[in-house]
């Protein structure tokens, strides 16, 4: 065994160390336990019972381990995905699993949210739409648009990919156990897996209101709920107000249906405490610090601590109570996409892990000099010539942020002016939904769909050692791109080095949190995307919060 070998092995073996002697034990008093998993199954059940609906339920943790499914009696089977885009494109009109629905709608609501925020599927809905807030015309895309073709069965990233990603279909909904975020619950039964076009009709989703029944005793702290947050002045939604009906909770063993998915305890954490720059967090053993192609471990320690100082003064923008300073997760990636080190502050969304790689292999890829060259290989040449249409070359001689990419990947361009056309990256808005945005879910699809939903069984196939689909055929891209701000491209001696990306507050202060992270490898001034032009239109670098630090 050569001496890097044995490095390496050291490494991984010191990180379990590590993880055994520090790493929460599985039934502390904040985690759910199989009592708990049942009492949520159980009131969501006889909720639908009381309703006459026949529903599926699954609960998940707040790092996405499907906690237990079960289907009544009566439920379908399957459910149908269906928004505003043209049938049969993207994934539009698919048939798949109720049980596959719930579990994305359980686990969305559960890596969501923290002890700062608590978000549910409606209010995942909001954010992800051709306008922020959705309807009203001329205004920029939701500020995690694309966030939904993250965390999927197929990543080598996400601790347990969700079958269909993070969800946007109401009836998902946060679970808190003496007031610490600890998982999700997720109710599918109306045979339609969509999103909330209009969020002032005060719809009244038969799926949430059984969801509002499942977690009784484990609701979310008031103050920190979705519609206690504003983006831009804009309220986020929580809940639709609903009359709940409030009926005897019938015993688990007795309630008329099967279990689909072993009830269980949640597992012991994925994570395990660390610090970066002196700033307490959290890592996965999975994904130690190493050095890079071109970075060697010190300059990745300190991209990470960098990122990780700026953060704990950030003033959070999804946050309650006001005041406090932003929780994300940052990530570095060497030039071929390999992971060379991942830091979560505490009480960072989970959700973030994936996304934060995803954002950093974005901005890595798009800077490449044959990222054009592999998009055509892949099959994707239509992007590549469409780009070119537009002047962009994708050739390595622009060093793109992820806010770029995402700008490119609107179907309204400049994002969000309507009467436009889609920019070069996006399906065009006669075909658009949120199921079919364009270069995003192509990348992607067949690893979803082929077979349909998964490929391969999902529910803790990490922990089983089984090895990542990938995602895309494309190497660098193993768990798909983001399409939201938050990451960019490094460089060391003028030469592409990697990614960084970022995670878990507001896209304005995820960019300030990676900007400073990549302080010392920023491209040249004259790469960057903000000096292109493109249909007369200067694309976007990075955009700080006007007011980014504490005092």
């Amino acid at each position: 065994m050569n001496r890097k070998c044995r490095v390496k092995k050291f490494e991984f073996f010191a990180s379990a160390a590590i993880l055994l002697l520090f790493n929460l034990p599985v039934f502390s008093q904040n985690s759910l336990t199989v009592v708990d998993v049942q009492r949520i199954i159980a009131q969501a059940v006889s909720a639908a019972g009381a309703l006459n609906q026949r529903v599926t339920v699954s609960v998940t943790d707040n790092e996405g381990n499907l906690l237990g499914t079960f289907a009544m009696t009566g439920a379908s089977s399957t459910t149908l995905i269906r928004s505003v885009g043209t049938a049969g494109q993207g994934l539009e009109n698919l048939i798949v699993p109720s049980a596959a629905a719930s579990y994305s709608k359980a686990g969305t609501a559960g890596l969501f949210s923290t002890s700062g925020n608590a978000f549910t599927t409606r209010t995942a809905s909001f954010i992800i739409q051709e306008h922020f807030p959705p309807g009203i015309d001329n205004r920029p895309g939701g500020p995690l648009y694309g966030v939904q073709f993250s965390t999927l069965p197929c990543s080598d990233v996400a601790i347990e990919g969700l079958p269909l990603g993070l969800s946007g279909d109401p009836g998902g909904i946060p679970v808190y156990k003496n007031g610490f975020a600890v998982g999700g619950v997720g109710i599918e039964g109306d045979g339609l897996y969509t999103i909330d076009r209009n969020p002032l009709d005060n719809d009244q989703a038969v799926e949430e209101i059984i969801a509002i029944a499942a977690v009784r005793g484990f609701e979310s702290p008031p103050l920190i709920r979705g519609d206690n947050i504003l983006v831009e002045g804009i309220r986020l939604p929580y809940l639709n107000n609903a009359t709940v009906p409030d009926v005897p909770t019938t015993p688990f063993g007795s309630l008329p249906g099967s279990v689909t998915a072993p009830v269980i305890a949640a597992p012991a954490s994925d994570f395990f405490p660390t610090t970066a720059g002196g700033v307490p967090g959290r890592a996965t053993v999975r994904f130690p610090t190493t050095a890079g192609t071109v970075l060697t471990l010190a300059d990745v320690q300190q991209i990470l601590a960098s990122a990780a100082q700026i953060a704990n003064i950030t003033r959070a923008g999804i946050r309650q109570p006001i005041g406090g300073n932003a929780r994300v997760n940052v990530a570095v990636v060497d030039v071929n996409g390999a992971v060379l080190g991942i830091f979560g502050q505490n009480d960072a969304p989970i959700f973030g892990l994936d996304v934060s790689v995803q954002k950093a292999r974005t901005s890595m890829f798009f800077a490449r000099p044959d990222a054009a060259t592999k998009l055509n290989a892949a099959g994707f040449g239509s992007y590549v010539t469409r780009a070119a249409a537009d002047g962009i070359g994708l050739n390595g001689s622009v060093a793109f942020s992820d806010r770029a990419v995402g700008f490119l990947h609107r179907p309204l361009f400049p994002d969000g002016i309507n009467n436009t056309t889609a920019g070069p990256f996006s399906t065009p808005l006669s075909n658009w939904s949120p199921f079919n945005v364009g270069l995003q879910l192509d990348l992607i699809r067949t690893a979803l769909v082929s077979p349909p939903v998964s490929c391969r069984a999902y529910g803790r196939q990490k922990r089983g050692g089984m090895a990542p689909c990938p995602c895309t055929t494309i190497p660098e891209l193993p768990n798909g791109i983001q399409i939201f701000a938050g990451g960019l491209p490094i460089y060391k001696g003028g030469v592409l080095a990697g990614g960084i990306g970022v995670s878990g507050d507001g896209i304005d202060q995820d960019d300030f949190i990676a900007a400073a992270g990549a302080n010392n490898f920023a491209p040249a001034v004259e790469m960057r995307s903000d000096r292109v032009l493109v249909r007369g239109v200067r694309l976007p670098f990075l955009k700080f919060p006007a007011r980014p630090t504490l005092p």
